[in-house]
């Protein structure tokens, strides 16, 4: 079973049968509570670890488009970061400053970073994606929605998986995980690890760095995961789960193109080769091939008590993050223009008691605490040469932050008839940051450090009702009040753009039928929404007036301006005969500033900027997918597939400025997959980006220094040889 949207393809029961005779079952948890996908009126989209295999995905990145109204692409040249938009909200800057619009969770802990956020996608039990605010149940920072990630527990049996990739452009990826019972029914271990070898989609054609004699691959990744986890059972009404998590990464930095137009000082002073934004840049000369060396370690321990009518579950996690950017060619050409060192350690702690009950048989109640603590440090060198002149000046930043958080939350469902229910939820949070920055000066830094602080609170009311009108459809409509954290500007060029900025909230309004036809032969999800945006924050890049040195541009997030937006969604997923599943996705997203008032180029100016685009919009989102699964009898199963997204034009930039936008993109993969005899091995051949599409993934002018973007992987193609025994 294959397709675009994922009805069928997230199972929770039993996956031995690869031929279907209707769309399966799927159990969520988008809502904290364990529920059947049909029976929850919320706008989700579920991806099973199978389904993730089938459409070899490895990490986030590979899920952009996976859900209608939703794009996920890596941040410029920050390879291990994504950008998640979901309905035209998100954010694309990496630094940890400004705070995601779609949170990302994984096994329950948020992930408060774009930094190092494209998470492997190997022996994962389910992802799914919330398309909408979601600020009841999962807090702040969801004001676009979230992504709910939930690795493969262990289950006390015996088993052991594994699969090897080999395919162009060097790719090599090895999975493997196995399990055991350590103690019969009371104690189980399970270890995963994924090793993942790309050469880079790009080559270097400059020979003056030292030990390089000619021409090289660039954009070399080399990642290691490895995931041990224990399951301790010691009674029937309680489980402890405790799972381990690194992750190291040795990469080379993805290459910057250099687009710059003839009056930015890049090419005034170098004229170095600059190139056509739809150029399908693969070959070019850069002096400094950048490195990121990043690790990653933390421990997660989630209890289960069952206590009276319901149950008591605990989530507590600690995670440290060290990432070094060594020697990023930001420019992307031979000159000695614009490179940067990077050092940014990262470490939280969170913690979250929450009480599932159904208090009687019509009223069920879920009640929590969520605590949250995160520390970050940015160390940031830039070199710059700016007039081609004969010294290259060192310029230093450092910009530190401490990060509390504290919530309670609590949601009721009740049933007015055994069709109708009716819910009521909230959320109070208060928050403090206390900041520390120095502005850009010749190094070593001297300069003095500011130090600011400021508190914030909000409380976020949901209500909602929905009505079973039959066993097989489902009617709801809701409204939710949500918002994304305020903060500081650790990339503020002087005093007064250092911040606070304050929070940006959302009013959400949702509707939705979601049915199954002719003995689940047939499911069609619809969804429809309305959010008000106010005081939505817009981060800009622009350069400073009267200023030298390495005080050239700076970024700035701001409350600039308001917004609404509408549209809808269609997930459809039919099964006419066995073993072919047909699916179709739709999202229509119509996105439009109310006011939107900022100084975007610098000049001290605040303009009128309500007529821009709001930045990774796309009016259309669609998709479709096709498999079909043969018997083979004493051969084994042969399944055919192919998927098509489409996105349509958007702007890239956060300004909304002309030179942001691009035009639609479809991309199409396709794949056939071996099932040998006996269901323990399997072979399958793929092709991503089968028609070579070529797109902009991000582009950023960065004052009037320079402009660089990045572009879409080329069509590859590989085969994956796997085993389950």
């Amino acid at each position: 079973m294959g397709g675009f949207t994922v009805p069928a393809m997230a199972q929770s029961g039993d996956e031995d049968s690869r031929i279907s005779s209707g769309n399966a079952e799927i159990v969520v948890t988008a809502r904290k509570k364990t529920e059947r996908l049909q029976e929850a009126p919320v706008a989700v989209t579920a991806l099973g670890g199978e389904s993730l295999e089938r459409i070899n995905a490895t990490d986030l990145s590979d899920l952009s488009g996976r859900a209608p109204n939703v794009t996920i692409n890596t941040i410029g040249n920050f390879g291990s970061s994504v950008s998640v938009f979901i309905r035209g909200i998100g954010n694309g800057d990496p630094d940890s400053t400004v705070d995601p619009s779609v949170g990302i969770y994984v096994d329950g802990v948020y992930i408060p970073r774009t930094a190092n956020s494209s998470l492997d996608l190997f022996d994962v039990e389910q992802v799914e994606i919330l398309r909408g605010p979601q600020g009841t149940l999962f807090g702040r920072n969801t004001t676009g929605g979230a992504v709910n990630y939930r690795t493969k527990r262990p289950t006390g049996d015996f088993d052991i998986r594994g699969a090897v990739t080999l395919g162009d452009y060097g790719q090599r990826d090895i999975r493997f995980a196995a399990e055991a019972p350590l103690i019969d029914d009371v104690l189980a271990f399970k270890v995963a690890a994924f090793s993942q070898h790309l050469d880079g989609f790009y080559t270097n054609t400059f020979t003056g760095i030292p030990g390089r004699r000619g021409s090289t691959s660039a954009g070399e990744s080399n990642t290691f995961t490895f995931r041990p986890s224990l399951l301790f059972t010691p009674t029937d009404n309680f489980e402890l789960t405790i799972i381990g998590e690194y992750s190291r990464e040795r990469s080379e930095n993805l290459p910057s193109i250099n687009v710059s137009p003839p009056n930015q000082l890049l090419q005034v002073f170098y004229d170095v080769p600059s190139f056509g934004r739809d150029e399908n840049v693969r070959s070019f000369a850069f002096n400094v091939p950048g490195r990121s060396d990043i690790d990653v370690w933390g421990v997660t321990a989630e209890a289960n008590w069952q206590i009276g009518p319901g149950t008591l579950t605990s989530v507590s996690n600690y995670r440290e993050t060290t990432k070094d950017i060594n020697n990023n060619d930001t420019d992307g050409t031979t000159a000695p223009f614009f490179e940067t060192l990077r050092d940014q350690p990262h470490e939280q702690y969170s913690s979250e008691l929450r009480y599932n009950a159904d208090v009687t048989d019509d009223l069920n109640v879920i009640a929590g605490l969520y605590y949250f603590r995160q520390k970050y440090f940015l160390r940031r060198d830039t070199f710059l040469n700016i007039t081609n002149g004969p010294v290259t000046a060192r310029n230093n930043a450092i910009t530190g932050q401490t990060h509390k958080n504290f919530a309670i939350f609590g949601q009721a469902e009740y049933n007015i008839t055994p069709e109708l229910r009716i819910s009521l939820g909230g959320r109070f949070t208060t928050e403090k940051k206390d900041f520390f920055a120095t502005l850009f000066t010749p190094f070593p830094n001297l300069g003095p450090v500011f130090e600011l602080d400021e508190s914030w609170s909000n409380f976020g009311p949901s209500v909602g009702i929905d009505y079973q009108a039959s066993d097989d459809i489902l009617i709801y409509a809701k409204y939710s009040k949500g918002f994304k954290s305020g903060g500081f500007n650790g990339r503020g060029g002087t005093p007064g753009a250092l911040g606070p900025f304050d929070e940006e909230s959302v009013d959400a309004f949702e509707g939705g039928i979601k049915a199954d036809w002719f003995d689940n032969r047939l499911r069609t999800n619809l969804a429809v929404y309305y959010n008000k945006y106010d005081d939505l924050q817009r981060t800009v890049i622009r350069t400073l007036e009267n200023q030298t040195g390495g005080n050239n541009q700076e970024t700035v997030t701001d409350n600039a301006a308001s917004a609404t937006v509408r549209g809808f969604e269609l997930e459809v997923s039919a099964v006419p005969i066995d073993g072919l599943n047909l699916d179709f996705s739709a999202g229509y997203n119509n996105a439009s500033y109310d006011e939107y008032s900022a100084d975007l180029n610098g000049d001290g100016i605040i303009t009128d900027n309500a007529d821009r685009d709001i930045s990774r919009a796309p009016k259309w989102t669609l998709g479709g997918g096709i498999s079909y699964a043969a018997d083979l009898g004493d051969a084994g199963l042969l399944t055919f597939r192919g998927d098509w997204t489409h996105v349509g034009k958007q702007n890239l930039l956060t300004a909304g400025t002309p030179n942001g936008r691009i035009s639609s993109y479809d991309v199409i993969d396709a794949s056939v997959k071996w099932d040998v005899p006996g269901d323990q091995f399997y072979v399958s051949v793929f092709v991503k980006n089968l028609n070579n599409e070529l797109y902009e993934v991000s582009f950023t002018p960065v004052g009037g220094l320079f402009s660089f973007h990045n572009i879409s992987p080329p069509r590859r193609w590989g085969i994956t040889l796997g085993f389950d025994m």
